[in-house]
């Protein structure tokens, strides 16, 4: 029997429904469950500054992650762009559908994971680090929709040109904050940058 036609083994099915409507009812759920915890921990609808925007261009240290996007929203285009890339690798039989609600589920995750004290204390706590006191639910939703759009691209992409966007976000963000993968984990091993 070819595997075109051999059964999807019952471990490998998507969890999520293959019906539209109901799709689009699990990613609002997901995304609704997300804002609710963040909430629950103590984090801001919009900047506690007063302002709302769309981008932060400025580098008050007051308004880090507090717009819809900012610098970092951009790293968030390539974290979505791995977890398309893993899932699909993970589960290849998924249809588009399930693997970007399992990108909107792994993201959804991040976002909650990225405002506990713990991590908020990593991403500030080194050296020259930016000061950083968490994401607005503004930004949390901001950088899901930019972590989607990483997603989006994959199916579009081959392995150079998703290499060719990962440098150009890093590179983006190094100039544009002076931050990024390479030089907070820099940071974190104690390299004064």
């Amino acid at each position: 029997m070819s595997s075109a036609v051999q059964p999807i083994p019952e471990n490998e099915r998507s969890p999520f429904p293959d019906k539209g409507w109901r799709q689009v009812g699990i990613a609002f759920t997901m995304l609704g469950t997300a804002a609710a915890i963040l909430l629950l921990m103590g984090r801001h609808p919009v900047c506690p500054c007063g302002t709302v925007s769309v981008w932060q261009w400025s580098r008050d240290p007051a308004e880090n992650s507090q717009a819809f996007a900012d610098w970092y929203s951009l790293l968030h285009v390539v974290f979505g762009m791995a977890l398309f890339a893993g899932v699909r690798r993970l589960r290849p039989h998924w249809s588009l559908p399930s693997v970007f609600l399992a990108v909107i589920l792994g993201h959804s995750i991040w976002e909650v994971a990225e405002n506990t004290p713990l991590i908020i204390g990593i991403f500030s706590g080194g050296a020259n680090a930016p000061h950083y006191e968490g994401d607005s639910l503004l930004n949390s939703f901001g950088d899901t929709v930019f972590a989607l759009g990483g997603a989006g691209l994959m199916p579009f992409l081959r392995w150079p040109a998703v290499a060719l966007v990962v440098v150009a976000v890093e590179a983006a963000v190094t100039f544009g904050v002076g931050d990024g993968f390479v030089v907070g984990t820099l940071r974190l091993f104690g390299v004064d940058i």
